[in-house]
């Protein structure tokens, strides 16, 4: 592939690929998506998996395709989008967070669910779904993603730390927010504000909640002017798996199916809800591959009980030195699951026939 500029110096070097997108909605410039690999039957054959692609999930954050060249307006049915794929330099990627050039990695949303997915919102693992910054951009007027936001029961009135600088119009991103059921939950989007009624309080167009809850919901939200975009190179290589924003429920809840957990990429917690009787899990599937990767990010506080991650299958601590060796590593502990109860407690693993626990900090690891 010859990427030898063609034109003016001061271009892009994309890498332009043309798919379906097979859903009705309008798609910003930078957007990511992932393509369709589950299109059709299963036990045959179908090339659409390749020429097919959809918003973010956790069904396809290992099939990262692109991001969109330019805006889309939403479609009945669908379109053609030209899309920039991996190796492409220099092009527009959609943000939920400020940049500064050459510093760190930005990494493809993936939900769990939510018309915001696709933008770049937190740090994953590097590799394809996630970009290196080539130029500082403040692309928030406030990302607030530690659960400090509240949304009242009527589900559009919103309260945030401040409002200075945000005009009817602009875009609020909700990424998740605390759950009283699986109805009355926060339904992940992006929402416009229709209105500023004070220092601390807007009103959303239309609501932000599947179902009424009987009380304010603490959220984590993003809010901007327009379509933020930042100048990037994506990255090539293994999948990212790209990351995701989870909530739990505020009763507590033993292992659900409803809270799914995507394999691969980085899963970050949502903070701020006091969790009542018992801890709240979620279950991590076996990973797919050897060497896949797969991390967990506490965002913030949860208060009287914790947010648990339980292993399917039971996994492997790194080793520890026994206490009556003279410094031999001793046989590895076992892991069946992590909880999480406070900002910045982590745990990354990696896929040998059994998640095995790269680091951690803060969360505590259990045996059984």
């Amino acid at each position: 592939m010859d990427m030898s500029p063609n034109s003016h110096i001061a271009d892009h070097k994309p890498v332009s690929v043309w798919a379906f997108y097979n859903g009705i909605d309008a798609l910003m410039e930078g957007e990511g998506l992932c393509y369709n690999t589950d299109y059709g039957t299963a036990t045959a054959a179908d090339r659409r998996r390749n020429n097919i692609v959809e918003r973010p999930s956790a069904s396809n954050n290992n099939a990262f395709a692109g991001v969109a060249a330019r805006t889309y307006s939403a479609v009945t049915g669908g379109q053609f989008v030209e899309l920039y794929a991996p190796g492409s330099r220099g092009v527009n990627v959609a943000l939920l967070i400020d940049t500064v050039i050459d510093t760190g990695i930005v990494t493809c949303l993936a939900g769990p669910s939510g018309s915001h997915r696709g933008r770049f919102a937190f740090a994953g693992f590097p590799g394809r779904g996630s970009a290196i910054p080539r130029q500082t951009k403040t692309a928030a007027l406030l990302r607030s993603v530690a659960g400090a936001a509240s949304l009242a029961t009527d589900g559009i009135t919103l309260t945030v730390s401040s409002t200075t600088g945000f005009a009817v119009g602009d875009t609020v991103a909700i990424l998740g927010g605390e759950l009283e059921s699986v109805t009355k939950a926060i339904n992940p989007g992006k929402y416009t504000i229709l209105s500023i009624t004070s220092a601390t309080v807007l009103v959303l167009s239309s609501s932000a909640v599947v179902a009424t809850p009987d009380a304010a919901v603490t959220c984590s939200v993003v809010v901007y002017t327009g379509n933020p975009v930042c100048q990037c190179d994506l990255m090539e290589g293994p999948e990212s798996g790209l990351v995701e924003l989870v909530s739990f429920l505020n009763a507590g809840h033993a292992a659900d199916a409803t809270f799914t957990i995507m394999k691969g990429g980085v899963t970050y917690i949502g903070g701020g809800i006091t969790i009542g009787t018992g801890n709240a899990r979620a279950v991590l599937a076996d990973g797919d591959w050897l060497g896949q990767k797969k991390g967990f990010y506490c965002q913030g506080t949860e208060t009287t009980n914790d947010a648990e991650i339980e292993l399917a299958t039971a996994g492997i601590q790194q080793k520890v030195l026994d206490a009556i060796d003279t410094g031999a590593q001793g046989d590895p502990l076992a892991l069946a699951r992590a909880s999480f109860d406070a900002a910045a407690e982590r745990l990354y693993l990696e896929w040998q026939t059994a998640w095995v626990e790269i680091f951690h900090s803060g969360c505590v690891l259990a045996t059984t």
